[in-house]
């Protein structure tokens, strides 16, 4: 599947950068080193803002961070509304921006106006003050829309209710008949335990509970109405939807366009005492019309004492097999996607090609999707240098750091296998290097496996065009071709990924780009 970035999506990536070899570097600065000089550059001299400095708000969903106060620059990342980012305590310049430039932790600068403040009690700032969640597999609370819904700009009157939703009187009927079945959640990849580098080290605890009415819409259990939602609303529209001043909407989303939400509350009898919930953007939905989704928590497993061959069960009713004076024993089921270290050793067993675990047990080949153990590196291999590895025809994705395997997944590629990129939905083959990292983007409709939008697609990773890897909210099909071109990983896997490779998302940044101001992106070498 392909995203779209934005505001700042370009068609194509090469291994000098998002800016290529020109890039102005102009805010090449570390918090490690207080500032690098760049030749004949003033603002490299700007010094990094302390972390316990002074606060910038963003308060529109896309902030350019530039890497010099001049906005004809080239964006290095962005910032979202929600965040909270250190910055100078005086402007650094006011050249085309009368409230002033300012520089931001660690690098680049923004301009204060319309879309960034240092007035922290902004009306905007006060409103919107959730962050995505890095230490979770999936960053906001997210579900999808089971029937259409209008996204409410305002809390609704029950008249505006009937009038903006078709059928509402038969829909509410039936919702409190079938609540219970409707609103059944499971637990998902949230309630995996992690370790501190974001390997998973256990199953889902058996404690562990699906989240209440609240929690699940992205709520902490105050239902009250938010202050800027009181009587009406007190903050502009921040969706790229246009609506004016008095609209009660800003437009409707299909059934099965999937959200990504900040918040909850139970309306008034004024509104029929109706939940609603809130997405990232300070649009609501009404929650009875949304069906929480928590997540595939299938991941993968760490190789750093392992290594490689290894393997995954991917196919129905695999089993493990036994070698006993040349003769082979039926053992018990593999569990569906099981994880499988390998030896190495290969044999045809009775007209089968069979694999030897290193417990000393054996598999058919055909039951597994294998990441084998290449008989020679590429030339990059070295160093410690990090690199992924992805195989279309096993569906695996290997982490490498120089000639070390640290990682192994599943993942789910273009649906059309090997076929020519942009012509059949095929994952493109070939050395790229990952150029735009994005915490959450979304993805449009017309180029989504899913057939309709999906909001807040977690833990972008761009490396070609609009091609990415990237988390998959909206299936649990990793290990079998599914994509529009696009790789999609499971969301614990993902977020590994993201968090492992470069460029680094500066906390409290919403994405970062490759270039001299930031760094270098990590090579993704997709083959056969």
């Amino acid at each position: 599947m392909r995203l779209f970035a934005g505001f700042f999506l370009v068609s194509t990536a090469g291994c000098d950068g998002f800016f290529g070899k020109n890039d102005p570097g102009a805010a090449k600065v570390k918090p490690e080193n207080g500032g690098t000089k760049v030749e004949d550059d003033e603002w490299s001299m700007v010094p990094v803002p302390p972390a316990d400095g002074p606060k910038l708000a963003p308060v529109a969903m896309v902030v350019p961070v530039l890497p010099k106060p001049d906005k004809q620059a080239a964006p290095i990342g962005y910032l979202r509304v929600g965040a909270r980012v250190s910055r100078s305590v005086e402007p650094v310049s006011r050249r085309d921006c009368p409230d002033g430039w300012y520089a931001v932790r660690p690098v680049g600068f923004v301009c204060a106006g319309a879309e960034a403040t240092i007035k922290l009690d902004h009306p905007i700032a006060k409103a919107i003050t959730t962050e995505p969640h890095r230490d979770w597999a999936m960053p906001y609370r997210y579900a999808f829309t089971r029937a259409i819904a209008p996204n409410y700009l305002r809390v609704p009157s029950k008249d505006e209710q009937f009038q903006y939703e078709m059928r509402l009187e038969r829909h509410l009927r039936n919702w409190s008949k079938l609540r219970e079945s409707w609103d059944d959640l499971t637990v998902g990849a949230n309630d995996v335990p992690l370790d501190e580098a974001g390997i998973a080290v256990d199953k889902i605890p058996e404690h562990a509970k699906p989240l209440d009415q609240s929690e699940r819409f992205g709520g902490n259990g105050e239902d009250a109405v938010p202050w800027w939602l009181v009587g009406e609303r007190r903050i502009p529209n921040l969706s790229s939807f246009r609506a004016p001043p008095y609209a009660v909407i800003a437009n409707r989303v299909k059934r099965h366009t999937g959200v990504a939400l900040i918040g909850t509350f139970v309306a008034g009898p004024e509104a029929q005492n109706r939940r609603f919930a809130i997405s990232t953007d300070g649009r609501m939905l009404p929650a009875d019309k949304l069906k929480a989704d928590s997540g595939s928590p299938f991941h993968g497993h760490s190789l750093r004492d392992i290594g490689l061959p290894a393997a995954f069960a991917r196919k129905a009713g695999a089993t493990w097999w036994d070698l006993k004076e040349g003769q082979l024993e039926k053992g018990e089921r593999l569990g569906w996607r099981e994880f499988i270290p390998l030896t190495g050793t290969v044999k045809m067993l009775h007209g089968f090609r069979m694999v030897e675990a290193k417990n000393g047990r054996w598999l058919k080949s055909s039951d597994l999707k294998t990441a084998a153990k290449p008989s020679q590196l590429p030339s990059w291999a070295k160093k410690g240098t990090k690199w992924i590895d992805l195989s279309i025809v096993s569906q695996t994705l290997t982490l490498w750091e120089g000639d070390r395997p640290v990682y192994v997944t599943l993942v789910s590629t273009g649906k059309d296998g090997l076929g020519e990129p942009g012509k059949t939905l095929s994952t493109p083959r070939g050395t790229f290097r990952v150029y735009q990292k994005h915490i959450t983007t979304t993805m449009d409709s017309e180029v989504a496996d899913h057939e309709f939008e999906l909001r807040d697609v977690p833990w972008v990773m761009y490396f070609k065009g609009g091609y990415a890897l990237h988390g998959a909210y909206w299936h649990d099909d990793f290990g079998r071709v599914r994509s529009h071109g696009c790789v999609n990983l499971a969301p614990i896997d993902a977020r590994f990924v993201f968090m492992w490779a470069s460029p680094e998302v500066s906390d409290h940044w919403h994405a970062a780009y490759a270039s001299d101001a930031t760094e270098q992106g990590t090579l993704v070498h997709i083959h056969p």
